[in-house]
């Protein structure tokens, strides 16, 4: 073994048990198990996953002993020349190879996490396709928020997918798995659950996606088991309020005809859930500020002496206690969510916030003495014209004259499940022009945090295409992750037909008796 290969993995255990002794609450460290729950991005990204956190409290508590497992730091790079020299990934609990467990369990956030599924797999030395991984190869099964819009690019990799939220399947699917000697057998019987399927395990054979699951009432909320300072929200103990949404914005996979509207817990439910330790609450959800009690419950918090953090704010729920509230509860910026840069864009999207709501909210943040409001913004939804740019530039130096502004853009990636699925891309050079458009018309007056359409693109290449796109992400990943060899490996790859699942057309006109239009797929080129 080169001598820097092993300085590096002696540095790596040395990060881990350094990361280990500062954490703090639930532990089951020292405990056996035979399954590990992997994240495929790094640490910090993983331990501020509150569905990871808590798939990982629930099957400890219910007799399911399970271990974490991390993507390392090293591997996280956009682009990374690979293959890497394979190396174990040592779980937190036992420091055990993730590569020893009979089952590995992996969250999937969104689509350029698959590059992170890849290497994890690909560095620790397990059969990257499912079809290649013979009766001694651990079981992958694969869920997360991914599988609410289109999961087809885990299928090469994954042995079993959940589809939707986990919390009733996972435990039975891991049951079935451990009391089954063999390996086909056990994927056999996991894969006769509701909402769940076999992945890729023959070249070409794709399931056909099922609806998500939807979680018994029961087993939330969702909470933290353990609070660490070296995550992205650091220390902050996370706990849901609400889950789903009742809205229909048209872009969002969590809109209320995908997860079947919101579903409310009173306030003394997560407030009782807190641990005493815990310095800092963030309230998560997809509507949190749509929660009845909201106001309440936040002062609660703030009242205990306690910091507070909210997943979403809405511009037309802001109200004068809320942000001051807010402000003692340690806030500095308070971020609202536009998403399209126009009125016209913004009721195209059914999104509901108007000018008057984030002028409202400009003058109420000035008034409690923020020193900025920070504003999401999506470029390049069908439809958009240089008028709607224009009008940005102008609202936004309106902004700025009340509150100190930031803007930060991404780029309109339409995805499954959603109106606007099969919409195509605006194009890389359209938006980085349109942003410097945007930048000289802002004249310094709005500072502005653009997120990279190159990216944007790949993930829009993901969300759109079936399982081939896995096989394409393979092909990028091993040629090093730059944009180009993603742009190349899609154009080298056919485009086949994408597994039916709910929301698509076909699939609802099947359900209904009805003879579906035929669906027009876009042809997938590069952006320009």
């Amino acid at each position: 073994m080169p001598r820097h290969a092993s300085s590096s993995r002696a540095s790596e255990l040395e990060l881990l048990r350094e990361r280990r002794s500062r954490e703090r609450g639930a532990s089951w460290a020292g405990r056996p198990a035979s399954v590990a729950l992997a994240y495929p991005s790094p640490y910090r990204a993983g331990m501020s996953s509150l569905g990871f956190q808590t798939l990982y409290r629930q099957l400890n508590e219910d007799g399911l002993p399970v271990h974490r497992a991390f993507l390392p730091d090293a591997w996280e790079p956009t682009a990374l020349p690979w293959p890497q020299p394979r190396r174990p990934i040592l779980s937190y609990e036992t420091e055990r190879p993730l590569s020893e467990y009979r089952v590995i369990a992996l969250s999937v956030a969104y689509e350029l996490e698959i590059a992170g599924v890849i290497r994890m797999l690909d560095g620790v030395g397990i059969p990257t396709l499912a079809a290649d991984r013979g009766p001694r190869d651990p079981i992958i099964i694969a869920g997360g928020p991914l599988t609410f819009s289109n999961p087809s690019a885990l299928l090469p990799f994954v042995d079993v997918v959940i589809y939707g939220e986990a919390e009733d399947l996972l435990p039975e699917a891991l049951r079935r798995i451990l009391d089954t000697r063999r390996r086909a057998d056990a994927i056999a019987s996991v894969t006769t659950l509701p909402n769940t399927t076999a992945g890729e395990r023959a070249p070409g054979s794709w399931p056909e996606l099922p609806a998500p699951a939807v979680a018994d009432k029961q087993r939330l909320p969702a909470y933290s088991a353990i609070l660490s300072p070296d995550t992205e929200l650091a220390d902050m103990f996370l706990v849901e309020p609400e889950r789903g949404c009742s809205r229909r914005c048209a872009f969002c996979v969590m809109r209320r005809d995908v997860v079947g509207g919101m579903r409310l817990l009173k306030r003394e439910r997560p407030l009782s859930l807190i641990p005493e330790e815990a310095r800092r609450v963030g309230l998560v959800g997809a509507a949190v500020t749509d929660h009845p009690e909201l106001e309440p419950m936040v002062a609660d918090i703030v009242n205990s002496g306690r910091g507070v953090g909210i997943s979403s704010l809405r511009a037309d729920r802001l109200t004068p206690r809320l942000l001051e509230d807010l402000r003692r509860g340690g806030y500095r910026t308070i971020t609202v969510a536009s998403d399209g840069i126009s009125q016209r864009m913004r009721d195209a999207l059914d999104r509901g916030i108007k000018e008057e709501h984030l002028l409202s909210a400009a003058r109420l943040i000035r008034a409690q003495r923020f020193p900025r409001m920070k504003i999401y913004e999506m470029m390049g939804a069908p439809g958009e014209t240089e008028e709607d740019v224009d009008e940005l530039i102008r609202f936004a130096l309106e902004l700025a004259k009340i509150q100190r502004i930031v803007l930060t853009f991404s780029t309109f990636v339409a995805k499954r499940n959603t109106p606007l699925d099969g919409q195509p891309f605006v194009g890389v050079k359209q938006a980085e022009r349109r942003l410097k458009k945007i930048r000289a018309g802002l004249k310094g007056k709005v500072e502005i945090r653009p997120q990279s359409p190159r990216w944007a693109h790949v993930e829009y290449l993901l969300a759109q295409r079936g399982p081939e796109a896995g096989h394409a992400a393979l092909r990028a990943v091993r040629a090093g992750g730059r944009y180009a060899d993603w742009v190349r490996a899609f154009a080298e790859t056919p485009v086949t037909p994408r597994a039916l699942r709910f929301g698509d057309e076909a699939a609802r006109a099947r359900r209904k008796g009805k003879a579906a239009r035929p669906r027009r797929w876009l042809p997938v080129v590069p952006a320009t």
